[in-house]
């Protein structure tokens, strides 16, 4: 959704590795859709559209995928990710059922080949899970737990990835300094902790109802009405605070203790995914929320200075008990 210039980058990427028989990209709801023919001549890849979404859902977005790939085996990339040259299908270290997972910097922890029955019964990805994190170790504990398979490593040299911001995967956009950086990173601290806390709650599995999807038009899909799961209602409250504590928290420094007295329109839950930060709030990161991070700068400082004065000159030799 939205990152039109990633896949530009590395479709031809995935359309020179020789391995593959189906590139399948779905596009979510862009506010600009793609076009085929500005994706590689490849045959081999198939493009489809989800219409009506307001904002990105992984774990929806993958399990609509997965239940359209024809292959046996499904190779899951990200939008900024590519297999390399040196990315070996057939080695023998990966086992069967085959369950592997990317290792190494930089995203690739979130790409993965598996066989697409074990990946069916496990149920895919969990739903319930909104925003970014948790989505694949919440998938690695099934995995473990219902596919009785311990996930091996796939080599950090087989994948290839765009390296960017937590602001951008925020859908806050690159290049606008150290606020929208710290934006990002908030939303991503909220949602992660907010999704360990759903997963507890509502355990997912194969027998899990998961959201339907209607094809208006050859390639255009669009949610079913009433389909999409929902946490119950006491649970999905708890998340609301769990999430805006969390943000609210970290992006202004601010400690629960006091967000729980203050008026609570000052510090709006996220609509539609969207964290509402006024003119105020900025001004805050830019002045008290720095002010606040002087006492801890000097602690660092002075524990840096203790740590660097304990230490013997290079050459002297430290007394020891006699």
């Amino acid at each position: 959704m939205n990152r039109r210039d990633h896949l530009l980058a590395t479709a031809p990427r995935v359309a020179a590795w020789p391995h593959h028989q189906e590139h399948l990209i779905v596009d979510w709801s862009s506010s600009q859709p793609l076009r085929r023919e500005e994706l590689p001549a490849d045959p081999r890849v198939r493009l489809v559209r989800m219409e009506g979404e307001t904002r990105w859902s992984l774990c929806r977005a993958y399990n609509f995928a997965f239940a359209r790939a024809r292959g046996d085996r499904l190779l899951k990339l990200d939008a900024d990710a590519w297999p390399t040259a040196a990315f070996a299908p057939g080695d023998p270290s990966l086992d069967e059922p085959l369950c592997a997972f990317g290792s190494g910097p930089e995203g690739r922890k979130g790409q993965f080949l598996i066989d697409h029955a074990l990946l069916e019964a496990v149920g895919g990805f969990n739903e319930l899970l909104v925003g970014y994190g948790f989505d694949d170790k919440d998938l690695l504990a099934r995995l473990h737990h219902w596919g009785g398979r311990q996930a091996a490593a796939l080599p950090q040299a087989w994948l290839g990835v765009i390296p960017h911001s937590d602001a951008e995967r925020a859908e806050l956009g690159a290049g606008r300094g150290g606020l929208a950086a710290s934006q990002g990173l908030a939303a991503m601290r909220a949602t992660r902790l907010a999704n360990r806390l759903v997963a507890a709650h509502c355990p997912w599995g194969p027998h899990t109802p998961r959201s339907r999807y209607l094809e208006e038009r050859p390639g255009v899909w669009r949610l079913e009405a009433g389909s999409r799961p929902e946490p119950p209602a006491a649970v999905a409250a708890e998340l609301e605070h769990v999430r805006r504590m969390t943000f609210w928290g970290y992006f202004l420094a601010i400690p629960e203790v006091f967000l729980e007295v203050l008026p609570f329109s000052l510090f709006p839950p996220a609509r539609g995914g969207r964290w509402e930060v006024r003119g105020w709030h900025r001004l805050w990161w830019h002045t008290g929320r720095r002010l606040l991070a002087l006492p801890v700068a000097l602690l660092v400082a002075g524990r840096q200075g203790l740590v660097a004065g304990g230490r013997p000159e290079e050459g002297q030799r430290t007394a020891g008990p006699r």
